[in-house]
């Protein structure tokens, strides 16, 4: 897929997908993935990313990626896009980003490295290898920490193939800084999802990725449809009403934010389950919770 299309699609609503495992946490569940995406290609999500942060992108092994990719694009069948997460060590993001190619998926997201040592210089040629590396594909890079400064996204955007960043970092006025320097050249996505988006589009963003969507992509179409109207009084009350949602999710230090989808998922007959460790189970409370808020929805 050409940039410019593929720019198009990512100008909208996107969903992050949960990975869905066994009982036991040894395996993925693929049929899982299936059901999961079946539902969102009926609901016309237009762009699907597998093994982001919502999918325990760091849970998996090497295999496990491959299995969660296959199992999207083939349920997918052509309906949505797909765009995979990407990452680990560079020969590791190199050899995912040719199986993406393989698989006939046009696009991949960088995620931010979790490394304990890291500098801007080194990150700058972390990506800028990667970019080279890419080609053709569309790549989209996540911006997770403050090393992806406004420098270096200024050098990177020299490469074609980059076309957006998913901003997760920082206040909305280092946002505004962000794009008021570097212009539309790409497409910022508000990676903060729904409670954040209204004011990320004020301040220059086109689009935003969601983890409700996995079980709720009615309220995030509504939200798209709201914005791009630039309709804020509709997009505030939907806002309005999913932040409770959101708040739980930051429960225990944030770390509540995947579980609280999965249990929201097995809510309304979904495939979430349980997250693999360092990400606990919730408890009997903060599943009660989650239902309550999302039952007027």
């Amino acid at each position: 897929m050409d940039h410019g299309k593929f720019k198009d699609i990512l100008s909208g609503f996107s969903v992050t997908t949960i990975t869905p495992f066994s009982d036991d946490l040894s395996q993925v569940d693929i049929d899982g993935i299936s059901t999961n995406t079946e539902f969102l290609t009926k609901n016309d999500v237009p762009l699907i990313i597998p093994n982001g942060n919502t999918g325990e992108f760091y849970s998996l092994s090497e295999e496990e990626w491959t299995a969660v990719l296959h199992a999207t694009v083939e349920a997918s069948a052509g309906k949505s896009t797909i765009m995979s997460g990407v990452g680990h060590s560079i020969k590791t993001a190199v050899s995912q980003l040719d199986t993406v190619r393989n698989i006939g998926v046009s696009a991949a997201m960088i995620h931010y490295p979790q490394h304990v040592f890291s500098s801007e210089e080194g990150l700058f040629s972390y990506y800028r290898t990667i970019l080279q590396a890419a080609k053709d594909l569309n790549v989209v890079l996540y911006k997770k920490g403050p090393l992806l400064s406004d420098d270096m996204l200024e050098k990177l955007l020299a490469y074609d193939n980059l076309v957006g960043v998913k901003y997760a970092f920082g206040r909305i006025v280092d946002f505004t800084r962000t794009v008021q320097r570097l212009g539309h050249k790409i497409v910022w996505s508000c990676g903060t999802a729904e409670r954040f988006a209204p004011f990320f589009f004020l301040a220059g963003a086109k689009a935003f990725t969601s983890g409700l969507c996995n079980f709720a992509p009615q309220v995030s179409k509504r939200m798209i449809d709201a914005l791009k109207k630039v309709d804020f009084e509709e997009a505030m009350k939907i806002q309005k009403m999913i932040t409770p949602l959101e708040y739980l999710r930051e429960g225990r230090g944030f770390a509540n934010n995947v579980p609280i989808i999965k249990t929201a998922m097995d809510h309304v007959g979904l495939k979430g389950g349980l997250c693999r460790p360092p990400i606990h189970p919730l408890s009997d409370e903060e599943k009660n919770a989650t239902i309550a808020v999302i039952s007027n929805w």
